[in-house]
């Protein structure tokens, strides 16, 4: 297990704070399609200063990207989103890769939903190299039962596991019908990635770890137990991310 930040779309803020307490970063400036559009000059601001660190985290972009759709243009884009910023994550020597489902709830079918998102999954993880750890992040699913459904097919149509979980234990605790215990024993072993931050339980408020109504120490505990192989990633908005790295 190793231990990351977000750079919170802040790299040059944040950066230092990774330096000094020997941890990763997660960077998620190209969550921006914006920024996505203009990756080459902004690759070389992140290459030579993630060498220096013990890992580094790559977010995808997930704004109106549906993998899922049923029109075929919106599952194009979303592709070439997604491929754009997979070399810009091997450029910048990326360990993990990490995107959204795309899941939007009440939108489809069970079965139409997962029967296209593992179409499109396949595709998309299908020529990758073996080096990076891909994940998809939960943000609007009630429970995992859909996600287990789409990791395991995915990995069985590909002949290994290419395709991971990374829990999000905010989302989770904001958006889902079931606990963080149960989504973390439920997941088990899939969850290679984890993203910690706090909140009250109705917003996505990424405060630090040690304020809000999650018990992350349990969260910790029940993660140490179950998903033995992940590693956290701390996501907490300024100013409590220096302090979250303290408590952790």
């Amino acid at each position: 297990m190793q231990v990351l930040i977000s750079d919170c779309s802040k790299f040059n803020e944040t950066f230092p704070i990774a330096f000094k307490y020997n941890v990763g970063i997660e960077i998620q400036e190209f969550t921006s399609p914006d920024y996505i559009d203009n990756y080459g000059y902004l690759a070389n601001k992140f290459r030579e200063k993630v060498k220096a660190l013990s890992m580094c985290g790559f977010h995808g972009p997930f704004s109106e990207l549906v993998p899922a759709s049923r029109d075929k243009k919106i599952k194009e884009i979303s592709l070439n989103r997604f491929q754009t910023a997979y070399e810009l994550a091997v450029s910048v020597g990326a360990h993990h890769f990490n995107l959204h489902t795309g899941y939007i709830p009440k939108t489809y079918t069970d079965d139409e939903w997962l029967n296209a998102s593992v179409e499109f999954w396949t595709k998309f993880l299908e020529d990758k190299d073996d080096s990076m750890i891909f994940h998809l992040e939960n943000v609007y699913e009630k429970d995992f039962s859909l996600t287990i459904k789409l990791f395991d097919k995915v990995n069985e149509k590909l002949g290994k596991e290419r395709l991971a979980a990374c829990l999000d234990i905010g989302h989770a605790n904001s958006n889902s019908s079931i606990s963080i215990k149960e989504w973390i024993e439920g997941l088990n072993k899939r969850i290679r990635y984890v993203h910690l931050h706090n909140n009250n339980g109705v917003l996505d408020d990424h405060w630090g770890l040690w304020k809000g109504k999650i018990d992350v120490e349990n969260v910790l505990e029940l993660l140490v137990k179950h998903s033995p192989c992940s590693d956290w990633m701390i996501e907490a908005k300024f100013p409590d991310l220096e302090q979250s790295v303290v408590w952790m």
